[in-house]
């Protein structure tokens, strides 16, 4: 089969590699779930059976098979003019309040949605949307930062220190308004602002990347979502809250998958690096990178990311082949998993890929090959996490520290689970994953209730594959392309749960 994948984008920002991973939904959906595939043809296929060879001893054991597309962390993102004043101090400051004058008053109206991504190494802002949060001319540096993604290169352009401030979607009221009590964010800090994205109906307003991150317990329902209004756009997502203490979070982790915070360097903080202009000594120091992941306040800031280690197997396992190692990142932006080419290899995948996706990003488009692959085995306390016939997309990718990456962890593994993200940048961190959660997102009309008109949205698309009429990427709660009783399934046990008393 062939994917396109176009609306809505997904990041993966190194210090000067930005790729981003553009999922396509239906031009009249909320942004919410317009990160999903539209598919323009199909090309029969049958899944791969995970091989019977795998356990000899549990032959009878079977793993879940992980969708094409995980879930998508959207939150409310503001800023002020907060900053630090003083020559030379480029560190960042965490703040658990908004703090500061907004840049385009009030900010609890000009705000927007952007993406909670563990994949960026900078906070961004996209054209047109900086407008809407204030960060505009006067607010960014001459001097152009350059940017390269899939398929070439952009010029950025980097902020002037300011606060950057995110919340869930739970703290935007009724009225559409921001509480900015709900807020949590960091100030003196540098982003990009990079130019509006020239994928068909496709907008990424912003990122809150790891910056800030890297310092928060970042709490993720799948089990709640989200609804907003936001001048008259719908989004919908799961529930997010940044919470001070994990052992606060209402995660019931089943596993905790290890992570580490890692770059070219140790990280303690984040902070941007200035000098002042050779020809005007006294005047302001303008910024020469953006702010990242950073040894101490004073030194070359150097980013940094999630990395966890992955276990993959493809065929019968034996001594000429067994389970491959990769180390990937960890990106909540990446709605799906991605190998590079070398481990692909290392897998012995065929010639012939399982599908084809057609990938907008910085610098134009790209085809990149997809496979299911038989066996993915994350280790973690209290058991691992298995998979069958897991889907990844083949491409190279740089880290942070320059060198390639043997993978991306995106959500699509972790679409059915709460999740907490405890990082730590001086031992170990954690993803807390719990055990399967009933399916949020069964308000199909987006109405605000869940009733018999959403069962009536269902029953409309039943059967339904994704290039024919009526089918509806709403009622695809698997993002496997078809309208059944997977679907139907996860609608019914949902539905029980929240009518319960």
């Amino acid at each position: 089969m062939t994917l396109r994948l176009k609306k809505g984008c997904t990041g993966l920002l190194a210090t000067t590699i930005l790729v981003t991973t553009c999922l396509a939904g239906q031009t009249n959906r909320p942004i919410g779930v317009l990160h999903r595939m539209r598919i323009t043809s199909i090309r029969p296929f049958t899944p791969k059976a995970r091989s019977q060879a795998l356990s000899d001893t549990q032959p009878s054991v079977s793993y879940p098979t992980p969708p094409l597309l995980g879930f998508v962390p959207l939150v409310a993102i503001v800023t002020s003019d907060q900053h630090s004043g003083v020559d030379f101090d480029f560190e960042h400051k965490l703040v658990n309040w908004y703090t500061g004058n907004p840049l385009k008053g009030p900010a609890e109206e000009n705000f927007l949605i952007g993406l909670l991504d563990t994949g960026s190494q900078v906070d961004m802002f996209f054209e047109p949307a900086n407008l809407r949060v204030g960060v505009t001319e006067s607010y960014l540096v001459s001097t152009p930062f350059p940017v390269g993604g899939v398929a070439g290169t952009i010029e950025t352009q980097i902020t002037m220190p300011i606060g950057i401030f995110a919340a869930g979607l739970a703290a935007i009221g009724p009225d559409g308004r921001l509480d900015l009590a709900q807020v949590v964010g960091h100030t003196n800090v540098c982003a990009l602002v990079g130019p509006q994205s020239e994928c068909e109906d496709q907008e990424l307003t912003g990122v809150v990347g790891m910056p800030l991150l890297a310092f928060l317990n970042s709490q993720i329902r799948q089990d709640l979502h989200r609804r907003a209004v936001v001048g008259g756009e719908v989004y919908v997502g799961p529930d997010i809250r940044f919470i001070a203490d994990p052992r606060d979070a209402e995660v019931k982790a089943i596993h905790k998958i290890p992570i580490q915070v890692g770059g070219l360097g140790p990280v303690t903080t984040a902070s941007y690096f200035g000098f002042p202009d050779l020809q005007d000594p006294f005047g302001q120091i303008e910024p020469w990178t953006p702010t990242l992941l950073s040894m101490f306040g004073l030194s070359l800031p150097t980013g940094g990311a999630f990395y966890t280690d992955i276990g993959l197997l493809e065929g019968p396992p034996s001594p000429i082949n067994p389970i491959q190692t990769a180390r990937v990142m960890f990106d909540t932006g990446a709605q799906i998993c991605i190998i590079s080419p070398d481990v692909a290899a290392r897998l012995s995948l065929p010639l012939e890929p399982d599908f084809t996706a057609t990938i907008c990003g910085i610098g134009g488009s790209v085809e990149a090959y997809g496979y299911f692959v038989d066996y993915v085995r994350i280790n973690a306390l209290g058991g691992p996490m298995e998979f069958a016939n897991a889907p990844f997309l083949v491409l190279d990718i740089q880290g942070p520290d320059g060198g390639p990456l043997d993978g991306i962890l995106g959500t699509n593994l972790l679409w059915n689970r709460n999740i907490l993200i405890e990082p730590s940048t001086t031992g170990s961190g954690f993803i807390h994953v719990s055990g399967p959660v009933s399916y949020a997102y069964i308000d199909l009309n987006q109405d605000g209730a869940i009733d018999l008109a959403d069962f009536a949205v269902l029953a409309n698309a039943w059967g339904r594959m994704v290039d024919q009429d009526g089918y509806s990427p709403v009622c695809d709660l698997f993002y496997d392309m078809v309208i059944d009783y997977k679907d139907l399934s996860a609608f019914a046990s949902s539905w029980k749960v929240r009518s319960a008393p």
